[in-house]
């Protein structure tokens, strides 16, 4: 691997990762190195905090499913079985959640891996989907909802959407800039 790139998943156990309401009943389970919500449960938090950082991971969403990533806790990129659909705010796969749509349409039909590159500086965000670049240079403009804690803290963990439905994950690395 790269230099300076964390694994944050080991393809084996829950380490490094908490329930956002532990006190529910989750629906996360680790097989053959993927990361599987199999269901409507929680959302699931890494342990670690995060300021500035390029994020690369795949995930496989089912069909007429929905989850995302929520980037410091507080920014959502979407996770949508959403190829060939549209909609009335942002909100299809790839979208910063309620404030920008992709550029470009970059996904592939529910049922396949997917590949995403994410750097976010400061509040600024670039995301490439599948090998073609959806966000270049925009600026988040603050939480889009369903986020951790109010305002724009300069640090915060890598959040996985697990309350929606099911979504699988896989090759979730980090490196800090």
């Amino acid at each position: 691997m790269a230099e300076g790139w964390i694994e944050l998943f080991n393809g084996k156990n829950l380490t490094g990762w908490r329930m956002r309401h532990p006190e529910r009943e989750h629906k996360w389970e680790v097989h053959g190195g993927i990361l599987d919500n199999t269901g409507r449960g929680v959302d699931i938090i890494t342990e670690r905090e995060f300021g500035d950082f390029e994020l690369h991971l795949e995930y496989l969403v089912p069909k007429d499913s929905n989850s995302g990533i929520y980037l410091r806790g507080q920014y959502e990129i979407q996770i949508l079985d959403s190829l060939g659909k549209t909609y009335s705010y942002p909100a299809e796969n790839g979208a910063l959640y309620n404030q920008k749509s992709p550029d470009v349409e970059a996904s592939k039909p529910a049922g396949e891996w997917q590949s995403i590159d994410i750097t976010l500086k400061g509040m600024t965000l670039d995301v490439t989907l599948n090998g073609k670049k959806i966000h270049d240079n925009v600026t988040i403009k603050g939480p889009t909802g369903g986020q951790l804690v109010e305002g724009n803290p300069p640090k915060g963990p890598l959040m996985l959407q697990g309350d929606h439905g099911p979504v699988m994950f896989r090759n979730i690395r980090i490196r800090e800039l």
